[in-house]
């Protein structure tokens, strides 16, 4: 082939590949948008899809009160993230590409090379209408497919992607939550766990639950939240088969380890039933719901929370919390009512006694959250004299406010009797039960009103302190401030002075709150260890105001005990170590001048 022939045949290939890429590029007008594959389709509105994989069984889940079903080829809850995923991307999805009905009859064997013949097809059932679509095989480069809507022309070419969304088997489609309970109202549970069968029920929808068989009594609420979540949480870890002939016994189902039903009212909702474990893993159990042929398997460690007896079914507290109290009423020895008087301040009525908020709170603390360590059902009057209940030595009433705006709403009435043993008895004024409860929880109960009282002792800051004075035994220890940090020795008193620690003693004393109310009154003196050896402090303020504080002895907590001068009356305190290690460090340790 000469040069003149070659330059030729160059030339024409480059204008051909011209033409052909203009064509391409320029010959076709562009769209003006991407025609959804299925117009005016609605993914909510659908109330069924059936699939048919080529030379499969046909997979159909139905749309039933907003939950999704499979139907066919089994009856089981399906997994509707899944098939709403689907439908979504269907309402979504357009056509990168549409081959004409007039191309489609110029190929010899469209079907075949299309993928069609295969019949693999996916039904959209709205109501009494329907669409199909037809699924063909892949383009050569294999990221679209082929896809024929039934009744309309041509072929359209989309996103491969779509596959993925199509189940392959039942599996695919099946939920694999044990049981999901968002859609469920139930005000009923039963639980059979080798012991008697134990049922609960809820008055209404926000009613605390209670056991109502085999003994009534308050539900453990917060261990029965727990155990709901974690049974919602159960995920199947196999579907093990959907035969409904299946050997029961095989599984362990003729006696099952667990069993539990979720009613509403005598409608059974959800029943359930736990097996035994495979041979070859003992972490998996068999499971199975009253209304499905399929037995799976799931985690073993889902039963343990319900494994347990009776007694853990009940609420372990005196109280079930529920809203804010706002009026406590003890009587007994001393007979005393606290009303809440704000959101966080409370009074005694009829005293003017200043209430310590965090006292009452620690005394509804134990209220609400002392455990009990025993329980004595099937009480009768014969049975309370040995609880010491017939003439009970203290009674608590706990009020709430009524929707009318009133106190009179009766949360608990509390009634206890002998303390031995280590432990105090208790009965609600509603409940049949005697419960005990711990001593150390009876003595947080046992206070009196003064016990409540406001701690703080008195505020005063270190740069309104002119003198401090020190007294024990006859000798005193006398020390004037002079400035920020500076302190001195005065009358007959010497040493050496840190004065910057002096300044932090008498700070920690402007601030002094008791740890503990101890006793009110100057005859409990001598029993505290007060005497002619304690230590009396005088802090003398500018304006000659002063206040003076003395201690005693030790309490068993190795507190010292103070005492105060507040009104009239000399109150009893455990004074907290700090200020007090600071006073005999900084200032009892200097010699005392006689």
């Amino acid at each position: 082939m000469n040069s003149k022939s070659t330059w030729i045949w160059l030339t024409l290939a480059a204008v051909l590949f011209a033409a052909v890429f203009a064509v391409e590029k320029y010959g076709r007008k562009a769209p003006p948008g991407l025609v959804p594959l299925l117009p005016q389709f609605q993914a909510a509105a659908v109330t069924s899809v059936q699939f048919t994989p080529a030379g499969q069984l046909e997979i159909r889940a139905d749309r039933t009160n907003r939950t999704w079903q499979l139907i066919k080829p089994i009856r089981y809850p399906a997994q509707a993230a899944s098939v709403e995923q689907l439908l979504v991307a269907l309402q979504q999805l357009a056509p990168a590409h549409i081959i004409s009905s007039v191309a489609v009859r110029q190929r010899k064997n469209a079907d075949a090379e299309f993928g069609f013949d295969k019949r693999t097809i996916l039904t959209l059932f709205t109501g009494e209408t329907s669409r199909q679509l037809i699924i063909g095989s892949p383009t050569v480069h294999r990221d679209q497919i082929y896809v024929q809507v039934v009744g309309t022309e041509g072929v359209f070419v989309v996103d491969a992607r779509l596959l993925q969304l199509l189940p392959g088997k039942a599996d695919d489609w099946r939920d694999t939550s044990l049981v999901d309970l968002r859609p469920l109202i139930f005000d009923r549970i039963l639980v059979s766990n080798a012991t008697p069968v134990i049922q609960l029920q809820q008055e209404t929808t926000n009613a605390p639950w209670r056991i109502t068989a085999p003994i009534s009594a308050r539900a453990n609420n917060d261990l029965l939240a727990e155990l709901l979540q974690r049974l919602h949480a159960t995920r199947v870890q196999g579907f093990i088969t959907d035969d409904p002939k299946s050997d029961a016994e095989s599984f362990g189902f003729h006696a099952p380890e667990l069993e539990l039903a979720l009613l509403q009212g005598t409608n059974t909702l959800v029943a359930l039933q736990f097996g035994k474990s495979p041979t070859n893993d003992s972490t998996l159990v068999y499971a199975r719901r009253a209304e499905f042929p399929t037995v799976v398997t799931v985690e073993r460690q889902a039963l343990a929370p319900w494994l347990v007896p009776l007694e853990k079914f009940r609420d372990p507290f005196l109280i079930t919390r529920q809203r804010p109290l706002d009026e406590i009423e003890v009587s007994g020895i001393e007979n005393f009512v606290l009303r809440r008087a704000s959101t966080n301040s409370w009074q005694i009525v009829d005293s003017d006694l200043p209430v310590d908020p965090e006292l009452v709170g620690k005394f509804l603390l134990t209220l609400v959250a002392a455990p009990v360590v025993k329980f004595m059902d099937s009480i009768t009057e014969a049975d309370l004299p040995k609880y010491g209940l017939v003439t009970p030595t203290r009674q608590i009433r706990l009020r709430a406010k009524a929707t009318n705006g009133t106190t009179n709403n009766l949360v608990a009435e509390l009634a206890f009797g002998d303390v031995k043993d280590g432990i105090a008895y208790v009965r609600r004024a509603d409940e049949n039960p005697v419960y005990a409860i711990a001593i150390e929880d009876y003595a947080r109960l046992a206070v009196s009103p003064w016990r409540l009282r406001d701690r703080k002792i008195w505020r005063f800051s270190e740069t309104n302190v002119v003198r401090l004075l020190v007294q024990q035994a006859g000798r005193q220890l006398e020390v004037r401030r002079l400035g920020s940090d500076s302190w001195t020795f005065a009358g007959n008193s010497q040493g050496i002075l840190n004065g910057a620690a002096v300044e932090e003693t008498v700070h920690r004393f402007g601030e002094l709150d008791a740890s503990l109310w101890v006793a009110q009154g100057d005859a409990a003196r001598s029993e505290l260890g007060f005497g002619t050896n304690s230590i009396a402090v005088t802090f003398e303020l500018k304006d000659g105001t002063k206040h003076e504080i003395e201690f005693g002895g030790e309490s068993p907590a190795k507190y010292p005990y103070a005492a105060v001068k507040l009104g009239a009356q000399t109150w009893f305190f455990e004074c907290p170590l700090v200020p007090f290690e600071l006073l005999k460090f900084y200032l009892l340790k200097p010699a005392i001048a006689p």
